[in-house]
Formats: structure tokens, C-alpha cells, sequence
């Protein structure tokens, strides 16, 4: 009977059940630029690595870039990927002047990060937008890298990519066949499929049926969360919003998807994707992590799909962020109803 009343008083208590799920203004700032894509990625081509938050090891970097030209391409290392000044990749100003040259480099034709760690939101109002929107490349990352994927796509629109980074590169087997799989292919403008479940992939959890079309948003729960009341704040609105994180406790993990909610970021989403929320905390006391996204998600009207196999994880799919897709939480997967990058 204790347990019951705890159950009880928590659901009452719970945020969607006292205050709803609010819809607030579009404010001004919040215009929306012109999708912008890169132009494709083919065998021979170069592909840069750049460090635009924390260090990873000169080793693991040749590692990588050794795995990259055996896939038959050619490979550039920014020269701040194996600098390090305590938690970061070399200076501020190192890591953006990397980027800067490699987005003007055109025989660079993707640029790959390193790692993420943590540094990224602190170039942002370092970076030349314009430079960038006159020069677009593939750009792939996750985790503090979201920080970067959310301010080129307010700023200049660019399509960029969730994906591996160097540090999966260089592990001693590469990426998992399944993150492979759905690797090179996203990088295609004929990559309109996303593949349903490979063989050992363990399958998502459907939380809301149904089906949903939108622009992919989103990335690491705790970035989208840091940059929230800055000009970079994700923009959810008419979009199937994505979250994914590492490590965190339940709590934790309520807390943020309350900040969204007050924001008024859920209700503007079409859909809700979680991806894995890797080594995080999936029970607290009577309190499971899926309950937790039910109640923040359950009452918004649309599908809402959980344990995607995006994220902190080795089975990691590369997602083309800021395309349409359709999201069917009935069936479990995700279709890209738009080419993420222009022929060549």
C-alpha cells in the first residue's frame, strides 16, 4: 500500500499532470534559414579531422586517419587535434582557426571530429557563419558536438550528421557493422532509407504509436539543454526531436526534459526519438527512465519512439540532421524522406 501511494503522489506531482505542456511564442530570432546541403562524399576524396573540444591521443588519431585511407581516402589532421591545454583541444582560437581552414580547403570534402569531451560551445561566437555558409561540408560528431551541429543549423541552415567520430574510428576493430552499415551511405544524396534493424541490433521500444513526418533535430540532451536562452537554442518547432545522453542519473535526465518542457520545445516537436541513454541510470527506486519520458512525452499526441540505436553506443547509426524524415514509432523505425547532401 506504501509503494501505491508513492506511485500515486509522484504522478500527481508529476509536471505534465500540474502544468501541462506549454506552447510559447515564436520569438523573432527564431527565423528559420534555408536548408543548406554539402556536396556528396565519394571514394578518393579528403576528409579532414578536426578537434573542436577535447583532446584525444596522437596514437588513436593516426589510428584513425590510417583505418580512413585504407577506406580509400585521402586524410587531413587539423593541426589543433593533437594539441591539448587541459580539458580542451588547444586554445580557442587554435580550434576555430582549425575549422576555419578545413571548411575553406576544397579538397576537403567532409570533416570528421575527433571526440567530444567538451569545448565546442565555446567557439560558437567565434565561428564565421558566412565563411561557412559559402564553403558547406559534411561535418560529423555527437555529444558536445551537438553544440556545433545546433549553431550551424540556426546560423547557416547546413544539414550536418550524428555519427562517429575518430575516436570510434581508431578503435582496434573500427566502427561495429551496424554503425558502418549506416555510415558511408548518409553521406549519399540517394540516402533516402534509413535501414530497419540489423541482425543482433536489439530492437526500440514503441512508447506512443504512430507516424510522424518532420525535420530530424537534436543530439545530447545535456548540450541542447546548456545552449537553451542563447541565440543557438534548438528549434523544435514542426520537427521530430532526437535526444540521446551518457552517464546520467534519472533525475538528472527529468530535470532536463523539464527545462524543454517549460521551453515549450516538446509540444512544438511532430515526434519524440530518444536514442540510447548510455550508462545512464534506468531505475530510481520505483521510477523507470521509460516513465520518465512517457510523462514528459506520453500526453503530447504524437509517436514517440525510445532505444534508438543512435548515441553513446557502438551500434551507433549516422543521422542527417535537419531533413525531413518520418518517424513511424509504430514499426519502430526511421525513413529519410530527403537527400542529406547534393550530387557531384
Amino acid at each position: 500500500m506504501r509503494k501505491l501511494i508513492l506511485l500515486l503522489s509522484w504522478w500527481l506531482l508529476a509536471p505534465s499532470a500540474l502544468l501541462g505542456q506549454p506552447t510559447l511564442p515564436v520569438s523573432p530570432s527564431m527565423r528559420r534559414p534555408v536548408t543548406l546541403k554539402a556536396p556528396a562524399l565519394k571514394e578518393g576524396d579528403t576528409i579532414g579531422l578536426a578537434a573542436p573540444a577535447s583532446p584525444l591521443d596522437r596514437a588513436r588519431i593516426e589510428a584513425a586517419a590510417t583505418r580512413l585511407r585504407e577506406r580509400g581516402y585521402k586524410v587531413r589532421i587539423g593541426t589543433a587535434a593533437t594539441e591539448r591545454l587541459g580539458f580542451l583541444a588547444g586554445s580557442d582560437a587554435d580550434r576555430v582557426r582549425d575549422l576555419h581552414t578545413l571548411f575553406l580547403d576544397p579538397t576537403v570534402r567532409a570533416i570528421v571530429c575527433v571526440r567530444g569531451g567538451y569545448g565546442s560551445p565555446r567557439l560558437l561566437d567565434l565561428l564565421d557563419m558566412d565563411l561557412i555558409r559559402k564553403h558547406p561540408k559534411i561535418l560529423v560528431g555527437y555529444s558536445d558536438i551537438t553544440a556545433l551541429h545546433l549553431a550551424l543549423q540556426r546560423e547557416t541552415g547546413l544539414v550536418v550528421f550524428h555519427g562517429p567520430m575518430a575516436k570510434e574510428w581508431s578503435a582496434p576493430r573500427g566502427l561495429s557493422p551496424f554503425a558502418e552499415s549506416h555510415y558511408w551511405e548518409a553521406f549519399q544524396p540517394q540516402s533516402r532509407r534509413f535501414a530497419r534493424w540489423g541482425v543482433g541490433v536489439a530492437k526500440s521500444r514503441k512508447l506512443v504509436a504512430g507516424v510522424a513526418d518532420g525535420r530530424l533535430v537534436g543530439g545530447n540532451l545535456s548540450v541542447i539543454c546548456a545552449l537553451m536562452g542563447t541565440r543557438y537554442e534548438i528549434d523544435t518547432r514542426d520537427a521530430i526531436l532526437f535526444l540521446e545522453d551518457v552517464g546520467e542519473k534519472l533525475f538528472r535526465i527529468d530535470r532536463m526534459l523539464n527545462q524543454l518542457r517549460l521551453a515549450g520545445k516538446l509540444a512544438q516537436a511532430k515526434g519524440i526519438l530518444f536514442g540510447r541513454f548510455a550508462a545512464c541510470e534506468d531505475r530510481d527506486g520505483q521510477i523507470t527512465l521509460d516513465e520518465v519520458f512517457k510523462d514528459y512525452c506520453g500526453n503530447l499526441g504524437v509517436p514517440v519512439l525510445a532505444d534508438f540505436p543512435a548515441g553513446h553506443v557502438a551500434d551507433h547509426a549516422t543521422l542527417p540532421l535537419g531533413v525531413q524524415v518520418r518517424l513511424d514509432a509504430t514499426a519502430g523505425n526511421l525513413s529519410i524522406l530527403e537527400a542529406p547532401v547534393t550530387p557531384r
